[in-house]
């Protein structure tokens, strides 16, 4: 019987490393905090809203000029502004890219390609449909950056970051991860890269 109470342990805690590394490599999408210097990646996604995706494209509805009405969103250009609504950083496009093969970045810089301060910023993505926008919060890891009680007071409002269209079609801006170099935990302690 202790056999088997080994054995069960074992297989648990090999279990919990798998999720683990799994739930890890899975990671698509940031809830826009980032590490000062940590490159800010991000993307346009279309989608169908609805029932399942049914609704007016679904079911060729005379309010759309074809079945497949949820178009391809373009892409114009992007910028990154202040806490003051001062333009830190922008990206004009001189043709439109479409949004299913575009994924922005930025390396945290001004347009002098000075680091930025840890602070509040917004990101705009000029789209087809619309203007898009997602707050960043960059902190510094090592400098008493804010907790758990005030991230949960945090405010997102003056946000658009999606556009549903007539059609029951929706376009969103999505923050993405940068992939970890971190080596990965047993038990998901994090692992430092700074604060030796």
């Amino acid at each position: 019987m202790k056999r088997w109470g080994t054995r069960a342990a074992i297989v648990l805690v090999v279990l919990l490393a798998l999720t683990a590394v799994v739930g890890q490599a899975a990671t698509t999408s940031s809830n826009g905090r980032y590490k000062l210097g940590e490159m800010v990646l991000f993307k346009i996604e279309d989608s169908k809203v609805g029932w399942w995706g049914w609704g007016c494209c679904g079911s060729c509805d005379p309010c759309c000029s074809s079945c497949n009405c949820c178009g391809p969103t373009q892409v114009t250009g992007w910028y990154v502004a202040s806490s003051s609504g001062q333009t830190v950083y922008s990206v004009a496009f001189d043709a439109a890219v479409a949004a299913s093969t575009w994924q922005g970045s930025w390396g945290q810089v001004d347009l002098n390609g000075v680091a930025v301060a840890a602070g509040t910023y917004t990101l705009y993505v000029s789209t087809s449909v619309g203007t898009l926008s997602r707050t960043l919060t960059l902190y510094d890891p090592c400098c008493g950056s804010c907790g758990w009680s005030w991230w949960w007071g945090c405010s997102s409002c003056n946000q658009q970051a999606s556009i549903t269209t007539n059609c029951y079609c929706k376009t969103n801006l999505v923050l993405l991860e940068e992939p970890s170099t971190c080596c990965g935990s047993l038990f998901w302690w994090p692992c430092s890269t700074c604060c030796p």
